[in-house]
């Protein structure tokens, strides 16, 4: 089995102190969305955004989205062969379970992940999501007992994909396959302390989604699916 973890995904509920901001309030009366249920968004939340730390990683919560639903329309997760997470910046983690169809629109994904980073989510939420909050990477690795962790990184030591997920596949262990889900930046020092590998699969920095899609192809070559 192998697992797929966003990491750090920029992904986070409008913070309390900017409720009564002009930028909430004009997305309250544009989406009838209430500042409190809000996900933090640079299309709607610039001002917001930029006023917070380490703002080059938030407020785009649509590469969460397009990496969640490349890695969930493929053979590997139907099958039951891909335990999918998503962690957060603010270190909420969230499994995606097998078989769940997220939403395809950005506008209700945001709903959907507001609703489950709130806590009022309910039952038929719990069937599809499991959330856990305040949990560290390193936590959320352990429990997941992997026996390896690889991240991908411009950072990191040029390879093929091909060649380093053939190789892992052939080990028969339990790896944990990390991504950045955010815009910009890297890995926390946190993660690349804990990853056995980093590697760097492209000459250029690739948005998230597309290391996800390339990455869930050669896992299922792999697997011959």
């Amino acid at each position: 089995m192998n697992v797929l973890i966003l990491e750090e995904a920029s992904l986070e509920i409008l913070p309390a102190k900017f409720t009564s901001s002009k930028e909430a309030i004009r997305v309250t009366e544009r989406f009838g969305v209430t500042p409190r249920m809000q996900i933090l968004d640079c299309n709607f939340h610039r001002d917001i955004v930029n006023s917070l730390g380490d703002h080059q990683k938030k407020g785009r919560p649509d590469v969460v989205h397009f990496a969640v639903l490349d890695a969930t329309s493929t053979p590997l997760f139907e099958g039951g062969l891909l335990d999918l997470f998503v962690r957060t910046i603010q270190g909420v983690a969230i499994q995606i379970k097998t078989g769940t169809r997220p939403p395809r629109t950005l506008q209700r994904f945001c709903g959907v992940m507001a609703t489950l980073l709130s806590g009022t989510y309910n039952v038929e939420e719990e069937a599809l999501f499991s959330v856990e909050k305040d949990t560290s990477f390193s936590n959320l690795v352990k429990g997941l007992k992997v026996d390896k962790i690889i991240s991908f990184s411009s950072q990191g030591s040029h390879c093929s994909l091909r060649s380093v997920v053939a190789q892992e596949s052939a080990s028969e262990k339990r790896i944990a396959w990390v991504v950045g889900g955010f815009p910009h930046g890297h890995f926390s020092n946190e993660v690349l302390e804990l990853s056995d590998k980093v590697v760097s699969i492209s000459a250029k920095a690739l948005p998230a989604h597309v290391v996800t899609a390339r990455l869930c192809y050669e896992l299922e070559q792999s697997l011959n699916l």
